[in-house]
């Protein structure tokens, strides 16, 4: 089974809309394949959906997080990682998925895709990633 760490970004968008990372959360619900996520990601994850722009009520993010909690692994990395210099939150996700061994990081964020690839993992867009398992 493919195992992928989702930035927050994928795990907000894919309650914002149905989009491509909707698809890749349900493939993780559906058990094929398996969602890595550190707690410092759902920490992240957490923080940003409470932003007031999104406008959801307090019910919404409980359900938002009960979906996440009930469909990723948490794993908590014993490494530490200071390779995107520039968002070092970005570090994270590098953790959660050298620490888990990976196959993807999937990631609509600048920094991570223009690595393209660490330590054998390959970091792709959403789009991509649905691209690449069909």
């Amino acid at each position: 089974m493919l195992k992928i760490v989702p930035d927050t970004n994928i795990l907000v968008s894919a309650f914002i809309a149905h989009g491509n990372e909707y698809e890749i959360l349900k493939l993780g619900k559906l058990k094929e394949i398996k969602i890595i996520i550190s707690s410092a990601i759902l920490e992240e994850f957490g923080e940003v959906i409470r932003r007031p722009k999104f406008g959801f009520s307090n019910k919404q993010i409980e359900d938002f997080n009960k979906q996440v909690l009930d469909t990723v692994e948490i794993v908590f990395p014993s490494i530490k990682l200071e390779i995107v210099k520039e968002d070092f939150e970005d570090n994270r996700i590098l953790e959660a998925a050298v620490e888990t061994k990976a196959d993807y990081i999937i990631s609509g964020d600048f920094h991570l895709l223009k690595l393209g690839q660490f330590k054998d993992i390959k970091i792709v867009a959403a789009s991509q990633f649905l691209d690449l398992i069909k």
